[in-house]
């Protein structure tokens, strides 16, 4: 295992939002990243300003996919000679502007997250304490690997059993959670883009990885600009397959690359 990033989020505050579902942080491993994600720990906290009138909301943990929207949360290291993959996005709802909006798929966990029926202020948090009833991870993974790989993404959801539930401006929560990053094995690609046997600088590389020869689940990989000497180089996961392709444009005529062969 080679670690290239200890470290973890915090989010801000995030308030209810008057719906029943709510998706409060994701964190994704794009499907260009060169590291598994190994989720450490994931934490929530949820404040009731009022007294709730309803039943006590659920959060949940899921795995999703197409998930867009809310504020991008800033990593903090826990060494700062370790790098986090840019493809790793940690990400929570933020005001009323920015929620995110996210297609859960497998529930992973969940449990209720408070009760405040007849006081107010009391924060469910209890981290470190107890079975800690705050954790957003099965009891298993405390020694445990939960693992985020390329293409792969959690949510923390609140589900409410009703809008009052999950008020907006008296529900406030926040979620911590802690990851590593251990990079995956790749392989070398790299050439060198000539005209007339002359090196090309400024000519552009799309560097293209898929599943296999037919271009199953491609994705592009990486986009290069070339330097003076026209050289270029990329890497691509072993066990995929991967194509660059070239394009270059000088004194209005257009370039491409005669063939973009398969790299294996």
């Amino acid at each position: 295992m080679a670690i290239t990033f200890r470290g973890g989020v915090v989010s801000p505050i995030i308030f209810g939002n008057d719906a029943t579902t709510q998706t409060l942080f994701s964190l994704e491993n794009g499907v260009e990243s060169r590291v598994n994600v190994l989720v450490r720990d994931l934490n929530f906290t949820i404040d009731s300003l009022v007294a709730l009138t309803a039943v006590k909301p659920l959060v949940k943990t899921c795995r999703a996919i197409t998930i867009s929207g809310g504020i991008t949360v800033p990593k903090g290291k826990f060494d700062t000679a370790l790098t986090s993959d840019a493809a790793v996005v940690a990400r929570t709802a933020f005001l009323e502007g920015a929620p995110i909006t996210a297609t859960a798929t497998d529930i992973v966990f969940q449990r209720f997250g408070n009760r405040v029926h007849t006081a107010v202020e009391q924060s469910s948090s209890f981290e470190g304490e107890g079975d800690n009833m705050n954790r957003m991870l099965p009891p298993v993974l405390l020694d445990k690997d939960f693992v985020l790989a390329p293409g792969e993404s959690l949510i923390v959801q609140v589900i409410a059993a009703a809008t009052t539930s999950n008020a907006a401006l008296t529900n406030n929560a926040t979620v911590t959670c802690v990851w590593e990053e251990d990079a995956i094995a790749t392989f070398a690609i790299s050439g060198t883009v000539t005209l007339s046997a002359a090196p090309v600088a400024g000519a552009i590389v799309t560097v293209v990885e898929a599943d296999d020869t037919d271009m199953t689940n491609a994705h592009v990989r990486e986009v290069i600009v070339t330097p003076a000497g026209g050289t270029w180089d990329s890497d691509i996961r072993t066990g995929k397959v991967g194509a660059a392709f070239v394009q270059y444009e000088s004194g209005g005529t257009k370039y491409t690359a005669t063939r973009s062969p398969y790299l294996e």
